[in-house]
């Protein structure tokens, strides 16, 4: 795709005056570093980084039946949502395999904001409306009007802190994890959420185009928040095993296998798929599960990689990189429910190569979410 092709977000000019390393991402122009991917990375993990995310995607759901609706369309129990909470969910197609994953914030008693993945925006906005019929609801594809923010980082906090007012700093300290509300970011009315997709602490902020540069640029040049790009958020989600749909996850693979069951509510309702991932669970034997692992050789496991022990092909990695904070690779597969376990030996194909590797508790990094 040719760069002329990409979309750019509301901060792109922002990104090229900061000298960013500018890469095709899932259809847009995206900055995947500035200093370096490892330094960025420790910047999240020891202070404080700002992500421009705008390319997410957001869907507005609001309606006498919103909620009915959407406890009909995603996996986990919509109802628990006061206004002012959110939550992580997935939905899922018949076959019980992931149309993609998303939060879901209730920003009004009938009105949720859902932030999807990029790469799926435009489907899931199409998905949505194929099963809305029944429900009296309205969908609202607001993507093209919304950008988003991600400061992450134990210092996340007082950077963000440092663009309001003595009130809103009230209202923002006292958010708990999961939980938004809205603010007005230089006389636009934005959304702040204490969510992240790092294993820190962290604020993801959505607020209307117009203030996208200028917020970023306060963030940067007004805080000590350091800008971040999606290679160091690759390998701080990696390390916290949180999943990318696309690499952990696919319409194949569903929620139980993904390793998101506390996400699914199996005594609560219906849900679109709910009857084939019964299915599926009832199936041990033919289950496969998400793992996570640490090499013991030198080399990197990659995505498509496949995993071995002795001759026998027990799965293939979904993420691996190099992880910063561990000086050591590793990453996430799909593998055998019945043949791999935590404090098994695996060996990995590196191009054509047998590399030692261990199977090891989920995350790789303890989080610092909360």
């Amino acid at each position: 795709m040719a760069n002329q092709d990409l979309k750019r977000t509301p901060i792109f000019d922002v990104h090229k005056q900061l000298k960013a390393r500018l890469v095709p991402f899932g259809g847009w122009e995206m900055p995947i570093q500035y200093e370096g991917v490892i330094a960025e990375h420790q910047t999240v993990r020891t202070g404080c980084g700002s992500f421009d995310v705008s390319h997410m995607g957001e869907i507005i759901v609001s309606g006498e039946q919103a909620q009915d609706f959407l406890q009909w369309v995603t996996i986990n129990d919509i109802t628990r949502l006061a206004p002012g909470q959110g939550q992580y969910s997935a939905m899922l197609n018949e076959a019980g395999g992931m149309i993609d994953d998303l939060i879901i914030y209730r920003i009004a008693d009938q009105e949720y904001l859902l932030c999807v993945n990029a790469s799926n925006d435009d489907k899931d906005y199409q998905w949505l409306s194929s099963q809305s019929g029944k429900f009296k609801v309205k969908l609202s594809h607001e993507s093209d009007r919304w950008s988003q923010i991600a400061i992450q980082g134990p210092k996340s906090s007082e950077c963000l802190l440092a663009l309001f007012d003595n009130a809103t700093q009230n209202k923002i300290s006292a958010l708990q994890y999961m939980e938004i509300i809205p603010a007005d970011f230089q006389g636009q009315t934005g959304w702040i959420a204490r969510t992240g997709y790092t294993g820190e602490k962290g604020f993801e902020i959505y607020i209307p185009n117009l203030v996208a540069a200028a917020t970023f640029t306060d963030l940067v040049e007004k805080t000590d928040a350091k800008p971040i790009g999606l290679g160091a958020r690759d390998t701080l989600r990696l390390e916290a095993c949180y999943l990318l749909y696309g690499n952990d996850m696919n319409d194949t693979v569903s929620p139980i296998e993904a390793g998101i069951g506390w996400a699914t509510r199996m005594d609560c309702g219906e849900f679109v798929g709910k009857d084939a991932v019964v299915k599926h669970k009832e199936a041990e034997a033919k289950r496969r599960k998400n793992v996570a692992f640490i090499m013991e050789d030198k080399g990197i496991g990659r995505q498509g990689m496949k995993l071995y022990k002795g001759d026998q092909l027990v799965g293939e990695i979904t993420s691996g990189s190099h992880l910063p904070s561990l000086e050591k690779a590793g990453g996430m597969a799909l593998v055998d429910k019945d043949l791999v376990a935590v404090g098994d030996s695996v060996e990995i194909d590196v191009r054509g190569k047998r590399k030692l590797a261990k199977i090891v508790k989920r995350p790789l990094y303890s989080a610092k979410v909360k």
